[in-house]
């Protein structure tokens, strides 16, 4: 049903062109196996490893381990082949969300800068509004997310004010302004004024926005545990990201319809 509706969510978007851009939504409704094969090409790995970034269950695995190194991070590119500027662009704000739910913890003692999802140029290693993970003034069996503009180090982090729990869906949602230059993150808003925080770094861009991206990492690099990333959306709007309550348009409505009709054929 999940997965319906996250296509239903969908459709919503494509009725509401004339308020807001879709730039990307994919439920990861691929068979299981490395992401890059089993999405034919939709998404592409710009740091190679061993370890694939993996398709499981309709869900996207991101293997963090403690030791070794060599784990693939992908990107897929905003859909039309979109691109933003953000060296001249001073009014476009962009939204990230997607459900996370982890079944590890951040390694112990590691680094704030864990990031494991973040907006990418077309340059390397240009990542905004980077999405981390850490034990960092948690409770004993908990961890917290936050976000940085660019630079995901200790000093730049802010942390979201709540303690996680393994094993627990989370709707995680980011803006990057290119009007302010600063990212903010919300865990499970309700709407755009939901408790939030908001990135301190400075952003030196640099290249094309251009693509939404997953990363793994590795102990002394950054190692946010072991999760999964589902039902991902990229748009021009909060609500286009997170459809409010009543917010269906009468086709997506007919949509949902047409859905549970074919569920019980």
């Amino acid at each position: 049903m999940k997965k319906q509706l996250f296509a239903v969510a969908a459709l919503c978007g494509l009725a509401s062109q004339a308020r807001a851009t879709a730039l990307l939504n994919d439920g990861f409704t691929y068979s299981d196996g490395a992401i890059e094969t089993v999405s034919a090409g939709a998404w592409t790995i710009h740091s190679a490893g061993a370890t694939p970034l993996s398709i499981t269950s309709n869900k996207a695995v991101i293997n963090q381990g403690d030791t070794g190194s060599g784990k693939a991070d992908a990107n897929r590119l905003f859909n039309g082949g979109t691109t933003y500027d953000p060296t001249t662009d001073n009014t476009s704000i962009l939204y990230s969300s997607f459900t996370v739910n982890f079944s590890a913890l951040p390694v112990a003692g590691d680094s704030d800068g864990s990031y494991f999802a973040h907006f990418k140029t077309n340059g390397a290693s240009q990542f905004y509004g980077r999405v981390s993970a850490t034990t960092n003034g948690a409770a004993a069996g908990a961890f917290r997310v936050g976000i940085t503009g660019a630079s995901s180090t200790v000093a730049n982090t802010i942390e979201f004010p709540l303690d996680l729990a393994l094993n627990t869906d989370y709707t995680v949602v980011t803006r990057l302004d290119l009007s302010t230059d600063k990212a903010t993150l919300w865990i499970n808003p309700t709407t755009e004024a939901s408790t939030s925080v908001t990135s301190v770094d400075v952003i030196p861009y640099a290249g094309l926005l251009n693509s939404y991206a997953l990363r793994q990492g590795v102990s002394g690099t950054g190692a946010p545990g072991v999760l999964t990333v589902d039902n991902l959306a990229v748009a021009t709007t909060f609500a286009e990201v997170v459809p409010e309550p009543g917010s269906l348009s009468l086709a997506a409505v007919g949509a949902l319809g047409l859905v549970r009709r074919r569920r019980h054929r």
